[in-house]
């Protein structure tokens, strides 16, 4: 790897910092109340989330079945979740954390999950909202707070929480231009990440005056069955 290769996965790296916030505070809480011989679904398999449950699990002894709809993944469940048939194989948790935007029937996904989780088994979900497009073609939806009680009215417990406050939300929007395939946008990135580490304390303090729950770039969902 050149330096100039170097330097720009450091820029990346500094824009998930951004644009990720709230996201593995969450996570760690979750996947570290997972107890001893859980049955766990991950959907969705690579990737740094992944990796993190996968490391609760060898911590706290539990068992991940990872399912994914690419072969190349190496799930240990190939399919499409929004209308697999697991034959009636059940599970204590199912994780499908920043995927649900990916799914073309993301309420067949939901209705599929509710069926596999035992009684009082948990779901853990996190999705975007604010926030660009990313893995395209693949990159269908985004939800609000009200689209996803919707979608979890059979579960009789559902938590919702932003995963950042509005004027972070705005802040992330420009750090994640480096993702963008176009090459003017990777020039002006690096730029704009620079800023939005420099505004932080701004952002902090406009958090604090204005309280606001209007933009957010994501949510951070759990529910019981």
């Amino acid at each position: 790897m050149t330096v100039m290769e170097k330097i720009f996965m450091l820029f990346i790296k500094l824009s998930k910092i951004l644009s990720r916030k709230g996201l593995y505070p969450f996570l760690n809480a979750q996947f570290f109340e997972i107890q001893k011989d859980l049955k766990v679904l991950n959907i969705g398999v690579g990737g740094e989330i992944s990796k993190l449950l996968n490391t609760y699990a060898a911590k706290n002894n539990f068992k991940v079945v990872s399912f994914d709809i690419s072969e190349q993944r190496n799930p240990d469940i190939l399919g499409d979740i929004c209308s697999y048939d697991f034959n009636g194989e059940k599970f204590d948790i199912v994780v499908i954390a920043e995927v649900l935007e990916h799914l073309h029937s993301p309420h067949l996904a939901i209705q599929n999950i509710f069926s596999i989780l035992k009684d009082e088994g948990k779901l853990i979900l996190t999705v975007p909202f604010i926030f660009p497009i990313h893995e395209r073609p693949f990159d269908y939806y985004r939800y609000t707070r009200y689209g996803l009680e919707f979608l979890l009215k059979d579960f009789k417990y559902v938590s919702i929480k932003e995963r950042n406050s509005w004027a972070e939300a705005i802040n992330t929007l420009s750090v994640r231009l480096i993702m963008d395939p176009k090459i003017s946008s990777k020039i002006f990135a690096p730029l704009f990440i620079v800023l939005a580490f420099f505004n932080l304390p701004f952002v902090v303090l406009l958090s604090w005056l204005i309280k606001s729950d209007f933009i957010t770039s994501g949510y951070l969902v759990s529910a019981r069955k």
